[in-house]
Protein backbone atom coordinates (compact mmCIF):
# COMPACT_ATOMS: atom_id res chain seq x y z
CA UNK A 1 0.00 0.00 0.00
CA UNK A 2 1.36 3.58 -0.90
CA UNK A 3 0.72 5.98 1.84
CA UNK A 4 1.87 9.57 0.99
CA UNK A 5 4.99 10.62 3.45
CA UNK A 6 6.46 7.29 3.16
CA UNK A 7 6.15 6.15 0.30
CA UNK A 8 5.96 9.06 -2.89
CA UNK A 9 2.37 8.72 -5.09
CA UNK A 10 0.20 9.75 -7.75
CA UNK A 11 -2.64 10.79 -7.20
CA UNK A 12 -4.10 7.72 -8.27
CA UNK A 13 -1.99 5.75 -4.95
CA UNK A 14 0.57 3.98 -7.35
CA UNK A 15 3.78 3.85 -6.42
CA UNK A 16 7.00 4.79 -8.40
CA UNK A 17 9.52 2.74 -9.84
CA UNK A 18 13.06 4.34 -10.76
CA UNK A 19 15.97 2.99 -13.00
CA UNK A 20 19.80 4.20 -11.44
CA UNK A 21 22.85 5.12 -13.04
CA UNK A 22 25.49 3.97 -10.02
CA UNK A 23 29.41 4.30 -10.73
CA UNK A 24 31.65 2.50 -8.05
CA UNK A 25 35.05 3.48 -7.95
CA UNK A 26 37.06 0.76 -5.07
CA UNK A 27 40.82 1.78 -3.79
CA UNK A 28 41.13 -1.38 -2.06
CA UNK A 29 41.50 -3.17 -5.58
CA UNK A 30 45.35 -2.64 -5.96
CA UNK A 31 44.71 -2.55 -9.84
CA UNK A 32 41.78 -0.04 -9.65
CA UNK A 33 38.33 -1.21 -10.16
CA UNK A 34 35.63 1.71 -11.42
CA UNK A 35 32.32 0.51 -12.77
CA UNK A 36 28.97 2.02 -13.87
CA UNK A 37 25.74 0.33 -14.00
CA UNK A 38 21.90 0.27 -14.15
CA UNK A 39 20.22 -1.15 -11.91
CA UNK A 40 16.91 -2.76 -13.18
CA UNK A 41 13.45 -1.34 -12.03
CA UNK A 42 13.21 -1.30 -8.41
CA UNK A 43 10.36 0.03 -6.87
CA UNK A 44 10.37 2.19 -4.14
CA UNK A 45 10.10 1.12 -0.20
CA UNK A 46 11.16 -2.51 -0.70
CA UNK A 47 12.92 -3.71 1.80
CA UNK A 48 17.17 -3.92 1.57
CA UNK A 49 16.47 -8.04 2.17
CA UNK A 50 13.85 -8.13 -0.60
CA UNK A 51 15.22 -6.38 -3.49
CA UNK A 52 17.63 -8.48 -5.46
CA UNK A 53 21.66 -6.97 -5.34
CA UNK A 54 22.57 -4.87 -8.12
CA UNK A 55 26.48 -6.34 -9.57
CA UNK A 56 28.76 -3.28 -10.21
CA UNK A 57 30.74 -5.02 -12.81
CA UNK A 58 33.20 -6.36 -10.15
CA UNK A 59 33.66 -3.62 -7.79
CA UNK A 60 30.52 -3.82 -5.37
CA UNK A 61 27.64 -5.75 -4.92
CA UNK A 62 24.29 -5.14 -2.89
CA UNK A 63 20.80 -4.21 -2.72
CA UNK A 64 19.57 -0.66 -3.14
CA UNK A 65 16.81 0.69 -1.30
CA UNK A 66 15.00 4.13 -1.61
CA UNK A 67 12.24 6.13 -0.56
CA UNK A 68 10.79 9.35 -2.27
CA UNK A 69 9.21 11.57 -0.32
CA UNK A 70 8.00 15.36 -1.07
CA UNK A 71 9.13 18.48 -0.19
CA UNK A 72 7.80 21.99 0.76
CA UNK A 73 9.27 24.68 -0.75
CA UNK A 74 12.32 25.44 -2.79
CA UNK A 75 13.43 24.53 -6.02
CA UNK A 76 13.28 20.97 -5.94
CA UNK A 77 9.87 19.07 -5.54
CA UNK A 78 11.00 16.05 -4.10
CA UNK A 79 13.86 13.95 -2.64
CA UNK A 80 14.93 10.57 -3.26
CA UNK A 81 16.63 9.00 -0.37
CA UNK A 82 18.84 5.63 -1.16
CA UNK A 83 20.75 3.47 1.02
CA UNK A 84 23.29 1.03 -1.03
CA UNK A 85 23.87 -2.34 1.17
CA UNK A 86 27.41 -2.67 0.23
CA UNK A 87 29.45 -5.63 0.06
CA UNK A 88 32.74 -3.33 0.47
CA UNK A 89 31.85 -1.27 3.16
CA UNK A 90 32.35 -4.08 6.30
CA UNK A 91 32.87 -1.89 9.03
CA UNK A 92 30.53 1.30 8.68
CA UNK A 93 27.02 2.19 7.44
CA UNK A 94 26.37 1.58 3.97
CA UNK A 95 26.75 4.66 1.50
CA UNK A 96 23.34 6.80 2.00
CA UNK A 97 22.44 10.24 0.09
CA UNK A 98 19.35 11.77 -0.92
CA UNK A 99 18.96 13.12 -4.72
CA UNK A 100 16.90 16.51 -4.78
CA UNK A 101 14.71 16.73 -7.91
CA UNK A 102 12.39 18.98 -9.69
CA UNK A 103 10.79 16.49 -11.92
CA UNK A 104 13.00 17.92 -14.95
CA UNK A 105 15.83 16.69 -17.02
CA UNK A 106 18.57 18.87 -17.96
CA UNK A 107 18.59 20.16 -21.19
CA UNK A 108 22.25 19.41 -23.05
CA UNK A 109 24.16 22.37 -22.78
CA UNK A 110 26.91 22.39 -20.24
CA UNK A 111 30.59 22.97 -21.54
CA UNK A 112 31.52 21.54 -18.06
CA UNK A 113 32.28 17.93 -17.92
CA UNK A 114 32.00 17.67 -14.18
CA UNK A 115 28.02 18.80 -14.74
CA UNK A 116 25.86 15.73 -14.83
CA UNK A 117 22.42 16.30 -17.16
CA UNK A 118 20.85 13.64 -14.32
CA UNK A 119 19.85 14.50 -11.04
CA UNK A 120 22.44 12.44 -8.65
CA UNK A 121 24.06 12.55 -5.53
CA UNK A 122 27.78 11.58 -4.38
CA UNK A 123 29.14 9.81 -0.96
CA UNK A 124 31.59 8.34 -0.13
CA UNK A 125 32.89 6.06 2.31
CA UNK A 126 35.92 3.55 3.96
CA UNK A 127 36.94 -0.22 4.34
CA UNK A 128 38.06 -0.99 6.98
CA UNK A 129 38.79 3.29 8.13
CA UNK A 130 41.85 3.45 5.27
CA UNK A 131 40.76 2.41 1.71
CA UNK A 132 38.05 4.85 0.46
CA UNK A 133 35.28 3.65 -1.78
CA UNK A 134 33.34 6.83 -3.70
CA UNK A 135 30.05 6.17 -5.03
CA UNK A 136 27.61 8.09 -7.84
CA UNK A 137 23.70 7.66 -7.86
CA UNK A 138 21.79 9.36 -10.92
CA UNK A 139 17.71 9.05 -11.40
CA UNK A 140 18.08 7.24 -15.14
CA UNK A 141 13.85 6.72 -15.41
CA UNK A 142 11.09 7.31 -13.67
CA UNK A 143 7.63 6.06 -13.63
CA UNK A 144 4.55 5.56 -12.25
CA UNK A 145 2.97 2.08 -11.43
Amino acid sequence: MCRLGIVFCNANGDSVQIRFLITVNDTWNPSGCIYTAISPPLWSGVKYNKSDSIHIGGCDVGPLRFNVRQLNGGKSKMAVDLTFYSSVIEDASPPTCSIQWNGTYLTPGTTDPGESLLPGCFVMDSREGYHMTYYWFHLLDWMFL
